[in-house]
C-alpha cells in the first residue's frame, strides 16, 4: 500500500511541475520560431507571431456528411504580438499565462437556406 501511495505522490508532483507558469527567462532558454517561416528546430519551441504580419490559416471541412472534404487557406494578422508555448501565451514572451485566460476562442456554425456558415470568433480576454 505504501508503494501504490508513493507511486501516486510521484505522478501527482510531476503532473503539477508540468502546470508550472514558465519563467521570464524562457525566451533565452528555448527556441523563438515566428509563424509562417520555414525553420529545423525541435519540437521544444516557441511561436512567436508578430503584430500586423501575415500568415495562413487553414480551415477544412470533412466527414461522412459531405460528398468531397474541402479546404481553403486565408490569410490573417494579429494586432498585438502573441507568443506561444504548449499551452501558455504571451504578448510580451516574458510574463506567461495559460493560453485560455488570454484567448477567448469560439467557434460556432449552421445552416439555413442561404447555406452554411462557420465562424471562428477569436479575441484577447485582457
Amino acid at each position: 500500500m505504501k508503494i501504490a501511495l508513493t507511486i501516486l505522490f510521484i505522478v501527482v508532483l510531476t503532473g503539477c511541475a508540468s502546470m508550472n507558469t514558465p519563467t521570464a527567462s524562457l525566451i533565452d532558454t528555448v527556441p523563438v520560431v515566428t509563424i509562417a517561416k520555414r525553420s529545423d528546430t525541435s519540437e521544444n519551441h516557441i511561436v512567436f507571431i508578430p503584430a500586423n504580419t501575415d500568415f495562413p490559416v487553414q480551415f477544412s471541412l470533412k466527414g461522412t456528411i459531405f460528398n468531397n472534404d474541402v479546404s481553403s487557406t486565408v490569410m490573417v494578422s494579429f494586432k498585438k504580438d502573441l507568443y506561444l508555448y504548449k499551452y501558455w501565451s504571451s504578448l510580451d514572451g516574458k510574463h506567461w499565462i495559460n493560453s485560455h485566460k488570454l484567448l477567448d476562442v469560439k467557434p460556432s456554425g449552421g445552416f439555413d437556406k442561404s447555406g452554411g456558415k462557420v465562424e471562428v470568433k477569436l479575441n484577447f480576454l485582457q
